[in-house]
């Protein structure tokens, strides 16, 4: 009995070292890049070399289960829609924004090589697939709530998918020396030009 009551307590604890692993091990790699060695890994997690291999097999698998934890955490930082097209708008911007702002070279390299090993290159044709229907989301309820019927056409997701990627906050960030903030705002002002309704 004392010992059913201790398992959940003990794999909660198990599941929140591993969580914690896998966030250090994404914020490593997203500043510092794909390469990452294992003691590097393990120093970065507070954790030794061994016990990442208890728990993943290969450095590879860290670094793909650390992803696909990021992006399972993309999702859920969005706002849903409220009713209220502009403020949901503009939040739905600085969320992206806020979000991409942390995004590191790891990021980009994941984005961009075409060498990935096979664990890390599902995880990036999930991140794809899976950033393009939060997109497409987004579009169609804004379509929506703007009083168009039906699809939006693909210039108007184009539109929504340029103004919240991690590259455009990257570009204004890195190339104009402005702040996520600024892309944010831009992207507001885009996609609500975009929907042909004036700001409010």
């Amino acid at each position: 009995m004392v010992e059913q009551m201790l398992n959940p307590v003990t794999e909660a604890k198990r599941q929140a070292g591993i969580d914690h692993m896998l966030k250090a091990a994404r914020r490593f790699v997203m500043a510092n890049g794909l390469d990452a060695t294992m003691d590097q890994l393990a120093e970065a997690t507070g954790v030794s070399r061994r016990t990442l291999f208890r728990h993943f097999t290969s450095r590879e698998k860290l670094l793909a289960a650390a992803f696909a934890t990021g992006m399972d955490d993309y999702r859920h930082r969005l706002p849903d829609y409220d009713g209220d097209l502009d403020g949901w708008l503009r939040e739905t911007c600085q969320a992206a924004h806020r979000m991409n702002a942390v995004i590191g070279p790891g990021f980009f390299e994941l984005a961009s090589r075409s060498d990935l090993p096979t664990d890390l290159a599902d995880v990036e044709h999930r991140r794809r697939r899976e950033f393009r229907d939060a997109m497409s989301d987004i579009a169609r309820t804004a379509w929506a709530a703007a009083g168009h019927r039906g699809r939006p056409p693909k210039s108007f997701t184009g539109t929504v998918t340029a103004h919240l990627s991690p590259h455009f906050t990257a570009a204004l960030v890195i190339d104009a020396g402005e702040t996520w903030q600024t892309a944010a705002e831009l992207a507001y002002a885009a996609i609500i030009a975009a929907l042909e309704v004036p700001a409010l």
